[in-house]
């Protein structure tokens, strides 16, 4: 029981640890860095990737969501930790596997979106002629556009699975239904949101105040672990 106790804590730290970091990078960091930087086209945004020391902030921010992706499914595993210290709903064991499936996509997903901003920008400098140039540009947006498919890939098992554990957080003693309740309303308003303008992003952005939901779950998981009881399974 202590050894769980200690999952569901360690979980609960990866998982503020990886919200603060998805935060930091994608709302911190875009606006006051990236949002300041001139970039028109698809060429200004080729050239600034491939600078000093603006490549470096673009891999190691991806570097660094991805870590934060591997933290989040640390939290999921222990997340579920909680759920089985009473009668688990079905919809808490889905959820819990969705969400533990979503975090290798993110991971993926970052250091495919980081590589080949930060190696076809290099291509596109290096590049000798105007046809070579025109290439890169070309390919740049193909690959680009694979990659928004893999985020609404991540984004249809992220946000199932929170939909899934909020339902179950209804009739759990350590969430109960204001966290239930929340929950359910912001993912199934992303998800409606995301729906509507794939494959682009929405216009209106619901991630900040999800991730501040996640955060409050991750917070009140290390609460609860002090009253955690994990029922020994029977054989």
């Amino acid at each position: 029981m202590g050894n769980d106790k200690s999952i569901i804590r360690l979980g609960g730290a990866c998982g503020i640890i990886g919200i603060m970091t998805f935060l930091g990078i994608a709302v911190i960091l875009e606006r006051f860095y990236w949002q300041k930087i001139p970039a028109e086209t698809t060429e200004d945004v080729l050239r600034l990737f491939a600078s000093t020391p603006h490549s470096q902030v673009a891999m190691g921010g991806h570097l660094l969501v991805g870590f934060a992706a591997i933290l989040f499914l640390v939290a999921f595993l222990a997340l579920m930790k909680i759920f089985e210290s009473e009668k688990p709903a079905p919809s808490a064991r889905i959820g819990g596997i969705l969400g533990v499936i979503a975090c290798p996509i993110m991971v993926i997903q970052m250091l495919i979106q980081g590589t080949v901003m930060v190696r076809l920008g290099r291509m596109f400098v290096d590049a000798t002629d105007d046809a070579q140039r025109q290439s890169v540009v070309i390919l740049y947006r193909g690959l680009r556009s694979f990659d928004i498919g893999i985020d609404l890939a991540f984004d249809s098992f992220f946000f199932m699975a929170w939909i899934l554990l909020s339902l179950a957080m209804l009739k759990n003693r350590h969430f109960g239904k204001i966290f239930g309740v929340t929950g359910l309303a912001l993912f199934a308003i992303t998800t409606c949101l995301n729906i509507g303008a794939a494959p682009n992003p929405p216009n209106f952005e619901m991630a900040p105040l999800a991730s501040l939901w996640v955060l409050a779950v991750y917070i009140q998981m290390m609460r609860s672990a002090k009253s955690i009881s994990i029922k020994p399974e029977l054989n």
